[in-house]
């Protein structure tokens, strides 16, 4: 269930704005507030079943926006190549206090490589 959670507070982050108000309202207080089923319907004046029904169209059309626009996947993927290059660069400016102006040269080279490339 924790990661159910996690997931749909992830697409709210994301695509919550695309939602229809209703669904809006009761995916935010269920997921982000941890609100009961009985205390959205009462707050939104909405039966039992109208809060599941909404909840049911807001997680499916959340993970529609994510399979179609993919934002999550690829906010992932950057910050993996974040990490990567922030360790290429870590490791190169380690090696570069201990070399010679030459050699220096060289992994400024590399280090704009790993930058701009």
């Amino acid at each position: 269930m924790n990661e159910k959670f996690f997931r749909m507070n992830s697409l709210l982050d994301f695509y919550g704005n695309l939602l229809t108000e209703k669904q809006k309202k009761a995916a935010y207080m269920y997921y982000v507030y941890d609100c009961t089923i009985n205390e959205i319907s009462s707050e939104l004046n909405i039966s039992k079943q109208a809060v599941f029904d909404n909840l049911k169209r807001a997680e499916n059309n959340l993970e529609e926006f994510e399979e179609k626009l993919e934002l999550i996947k690829n906010s992932k993927k950057e910050e993996e190549n974040k990490v990567i290059k922030r360790k290429k660069i870590e490791t190169i400016l380690e090696s570069m206090e201990k070399e010679t102006l030459n050699q220096n040269n060289l992994k400024i080279k590399e280090l704009r490589k790993i930058l701009f490339d």
